[in-house]
């Protein structure tokens, strides 16, 4: 049995996900989470985790605010010291064996501190460590983005990179791996079929196009993130609600959603395409829809606006995106478990 520190990205849901999915695989071993909001929030009723306000990425009017992620940064400055001794103090109470982050850079760094083994596990590193193929108008974001990863986590010689698609690795290091998603248990317990409705998501604040795009879709569309029931022409508004939300999922058309990663794993998991909406300025979100669209799985509206022509190709397209989906494996899970239940019996990354 081992005592294992993990560290969980707090905005969103992807990370903590991906957490609870692993810490419950794995119920031999003892967690520890460093997370807070959205992270915090998921894993909290069931596993222990220390609360550490930390850098947020605000979105609203589905836009990552830079001077909100700026503000939140110097925001926390003042009681980083304060936090740290508390949070030293109960780490090393814990004396945890190895660690694990998932995009969360405190618990790298304590890692180090105790001279602990630390594990990179997520999504986010696929742009640090492959070869991007992005327009040239997006290459300065991508380099940015490049530039905040690497200075967070420079130090970690470790990495497990989770990923729906798979460019050219352009990193030689011996530790470095790309996995296909890991998927939480709920989601393969459902089996795929196909109905009428279309799946609808977006997980943060977003426009009032985005609504009346759904209401201009020929279908019935099912539709979360307001956490509010109520119905709109062909739009039913539903409550968060995990086991609803995969059925709807499951057995959907197909899916409009923001790009965020797990849902698109999930989605692609079942044979959906999708038709995504990158949140503004979040460089990882546009990456994931131009590799959607590139790998011909979907289409991506970056311009969130879309016209009566685009959602024509989408729908032409529909058998074409799903035969593409067919052809590969969305699942990483065997492969990414055997990998952790060696390294935290060991401490040892084998790839």
């Amino acid at each position: 049995m081992a005592n294992i520190l993990y560290g969980v990205h707090g905005t969103g849901h992807g990370h903590a996900v991906r957490a609870l999915t692993i810490a419950r695989f794995f119920k031999e071993h003892n967690f520890l989470f460093i997370s807070d909001s959205d992270g915090y929030d998921l894993l909290h009723p069931e596993f222990r985790v220390l609360k550490i306000s930390i850098s947020e990425s605000p979105t609203f009017h589905h836009t990552l605010q830079y001077s909100g992620t700026v503000f939140s940064f110097f925001k926390n400055i003042p009681g980083t010291s304060r936090r740290k001794k508390t949070v030293m103090g109960v780490i090393e109470e814990f004396k945890p064996d190895v660690a694990v982050t998932d995009y969360e850079p405190f618990s790298a760094g304590l890692s180090r501190r105790l001279g602990v083994p630390c594990l990179s596990l997520d999504h986010q590193h696929i742009a640090r460590f492959c070869s991007m193929d992005v327009p040239v108008a997006k290459r300065i974001d991508l380099l940015l983005f490049r530039l905040a990863v690497w200075i967070q986590f420079r130090k970690i010689r470790k990495h497990m990179v989770i990923s729906f698609f798979h460019p050219e690795q352009h990193s030689t290091k011996k530790h470095v791996k790309i996995f296909p998603p890991l998927l939480r248990q709920q989601v393969m317990e459902r089996t795929a079929t196909e109905g009428e409705h279309v799946l609808a998501y977006h997980g943060y604040s977003t426009t009032a196009e985005f609504h009346s795009f759904l209401r201009s879709l020929s279908h019935p569309v099912r539709s979360y993130g307001m956490n509010e029931d109520k119905t709109v022409g062909n739009v039913t508004y539903k409550k968060n609600s995990t086991e609803h939300f995969l059925d709807d999922l499951a057995s959907c058309r197909y899916v409009v959603s923001t790009a965020g990663h797990t849902l698109l794993s999930e989605a692609l998991y079942y044979g959906k395409p999708v038709m995504v909406f990158p949140i503004r300025n979040a460089c990882e979100q546009f990456i994931n829809g131009w590799y959607l669209e590139k790998n011909n799985y979907g289409l991506m509206n970056d311009a969130f606006k879309p016209s009566r022509s685009v959602l024509e190709k989408f729908e032409q397209n529909l058998a074409c995106y799903k035969r593409n989906i067919e052809k590969v494996s969305f699942c990483g899970n065997e492969e990414i478990l055997a990998v952790l239940g060696h390294y935290f019996r060991t401490g040892e990354y084998l790839v």
